[in-house]
């Protein structure tokens, strides 16, 4: 089974909004390269509205911060009323407040100017981490890498959760509390994040006779996930 590359499937429909020319003349090499299919807007409210009109073709979202008319804050709020995909607001300023309040209104990630391919490249795990979280099995609050130990803090936590009565003592009618389920992320559980993934890949470029084994074939593989 090929691992998730630095590529999600090609096809991802991405929509662009920069009133900097030469800002989306990049994003359009890059999302050329990487197969990706974007569309750009120079203007927010024109882009606002082709999201009302065409949400079920939309896979993710990059905007500039620093938009007129209607700036990357205020389209982030019209859109989490229309859609629901990853959105990446990106700017020249670096400015702590201005990256927070991004994150803060659901942004999913911030990009500093000038932008890098490598950005476009792994792109695909924002799409990814919203198709996990919707397949994710229930009751499942926390996954683990199998090769990182658990922090020594949940153990003290854990401890701290013993209730005492006012002499010190344990309460008689003590019982520990239910401790939250816990996976390790196995082979696996990748391969089955793997396929859903593969899956979504499929059903947003709705070729006819298209197949997973078509799509794994353009995974590269062997690559970190990280």
């Amino acid at each position: 089974m090929a691992n998730v590359s630095n590529n999600f499937p090609e096809g991802l429909r991405i929509l662009a909004v920069d009133n900097d020319p030469s800002i989306l003349e990049f994003i359009n090499q890059m999302c050329f390269q990487c197969n990706y299919h974007v569309t750009t807007f120079s203007d927010s409210p024109l882009a606002l509205n082709y999201v009302r009109e065409k949400k079920n073709f939309i896979d993710l979202i990059l905007i500039e911060v620093h938009m007129p008319n209607m700036n990357g804050y205020e389209f982030l709020k019209h859109v989490g009323m229309e859609i629901s995909v990853p959105v990446i607001m990106m700017s020249c300023d670096n400015a702590k407040s201005v990256v927070m309040k991004a994150i803060e209104d659901g942004a999913c990630d911030y990009w500093t100017k000038p932008l890098h391919e490598n950005q476009f490249k792994i792109i695909w795990k924002h799409v990814a981490k919203k198709v996990w979280n919707e397949i994710k099995l229930p009751g499942i609050e926390e996954i683990s890498s199998s090769v990182i130990e658990a922090p020594m803090t949940n153990k003290k936590q854990n401890n701290s959760n013993v209730e005492e009565s006012n002499d010190g003592k344990l309460d008689d009618n003590y019982e520990p509390l239910p401790k939250k389920p816990r996976v390790v992320w196995t082979q696996e559980l990748h391969s089955q994040f793997v396929n859903a993934v593969m899956q979504i890949g499929i059903e947003m470029m709705n070729i006819p006779g298209l197949t997973r084994e078509h799509v794994a074939s353009h995974l590269q593989v062997g690559l970190n996930m990280n």
